[in-house]
C-alpha cells in the first residue's frame, strides 16, 4: 500500500496525539488523507490501469479500504463500489473521506472479508506515541514472530479488536449485477478472501488486484504454492505491471512482496492492448 513519508508529519503526529487525544486525532488523520488524495500523493503504479478495469456500467469491490485511496478513484470510474474496512478507527476516517467527496455510489461496510462469515480477532499496531498504524492491521492469528520480522513487521505493541468478517459469496452474491474489478490488500489473508468468493469470481470474472507478501502468507501458515494453486484453479493468470513498458507482463516466478493483477483466462483478450 502506498503511503506518505513526511518528516513534518512525523514530527507533528505525536504532538497532536498528546495534545488532542484519539478523538480529535481522527479529524487530523482525515484532513491529512484528503490532502494526500487531492494531490495524488498515495499513488500505486497499477492505479493508472483503473480506467481499463473499472467500468461506469459495472461494480467494483475494495477489500481493505483503509483510508479510501483506491475507493475514491474506483468510485469515479465505477457504477457502484462496495468497500470493506474492519477496523473501527480506520473505518471512521474512511467514512469521513467518502462523505467529504460525496461518493454516493460507495457502500462502505465496517466489515472484514474472509473465507467464512464469522467474528475474527484483528490486531492493529500501536506506534510509540500511542496512535495506530492502520495500514498494517491484520487478523490476529497471523504469526509475526518469524525470521525476517525486522524487515516486514517492526511493531512491538498491538491493540486487539473483534470484527465481523463476511464471505462475499454470501454477502454480495445477490447484490452484484456486473462486477468488473476487485482490489484487495489485507495483509496476508488474501487466500481466505479468495476462497470466500469463488462463486463471484466464476460468474463475473472480474480483474483482481492484490498485494502478496510471502512473509505474511507464512505467518498464516500458507505456502506460496498454495496461493498459486488456488489462483490457477480459479482459472486466473497472474501479471505484474511494468512501468517502463506501461504493460502487464505474465508472471510465473516465485512470489516476492509486490502487487499482482489476476485476469481470468476467458477475459485476456479484453485486455490485449495492455498485455505484453
Amino acid at each position: 500500500m502506498a503511503s506518505v513519508h513526511s518528516p513534518i508529519r512525523d514530527f507533528l503526529k505525536p504532538i497532536l496525539f498528546k495534545l488532542f487525544g484519539k478523538n480529535l486525532y481522527v479529524w487530523f488523520q482525515y484532513k491529512a488523507k484528503i490532502k494526500d488524495i487531492d494531490h495524488r500523493l498515495v499513488e500505486e503504479a497499477e492505479m493508472v490501469l483503473l480506467n481499463h478495469f473499472c467500468k461506469d456500467d459495472a461494480e467494483s469491490i475494495d477489500i481493505g479500504a483503509n483510508f479510501a485511496y483506491h475507493t475514491e478513484r474506483m468510485a469515479r470510474l465505477s457504477k457502484k463500489v462496495y468497500a470493506f474496512e474492519p477496523i473501527p478507527f480506520t473505518y471512521k476516517v474512511c467514512k469521513m473521506i467518502v462523505d467529504h467527496y460525496k461518493l454516493r455510489n460507495v457502500e462502505l461496510y465496517n466489515l472484514g472479508v474472509g473465507q467464512h462469515t464469522e467474528i475474527k480477532t484483528f490486531s492493529i499496531p500501536v506506534v510509540d506515541f500511542g496512535a495506530f498504524s492502520s495500514g498494517q492491521a491484520h487478523m490476529s492469528e497471523r504469526n509475526n514472530e518469524l525470521e525476517g520480522k525486522e524487515q516486514h513487521y517492526k511493531f512491538h505493541k498491538n491493540q486487539v479488536f473483534n470484527c465481523q468478517v463476511v464471505d462475499l459469496d454470501t454477502f454480495l452474491e445477490k447484490k452484484l449485477k456486473k462486477l468488473s474489478y476487485i482490489k484487495m490488500d489485507i495483509e496476508g489473508a488474501e487466500l481466505f478472501a479468495l476462497k470466500g468468493m469463488t462463486k463471484i469470481l466464476a460468474v463475473h470474472k472480474p480483474v483482481v488486484l492484490l498485494e502478496i507478501n510471502p512473509f505474511f502468507l507464512k505467518g498464516f501458515g500458507i505456502a506460496k504454492q498454495e496461493m498459486k494453486n488456488l489462483i490457477h484453479s480459479l482459472n486466473y493468470d497472474t501479471f505484474v505491471y511494468d512501468t517502463a513498458q506501461g504493460k502487464l507482463i505474465s508472471y510465473e516466478k516465485d512470489y516476492v512482496e509486490s502487487n499482482y493483477i489476476l485476469i481470468h483466462r476467458d477475459r485476456k483478450t479484453d485486455f490485449s492492448s495492455i498485455i505484453s
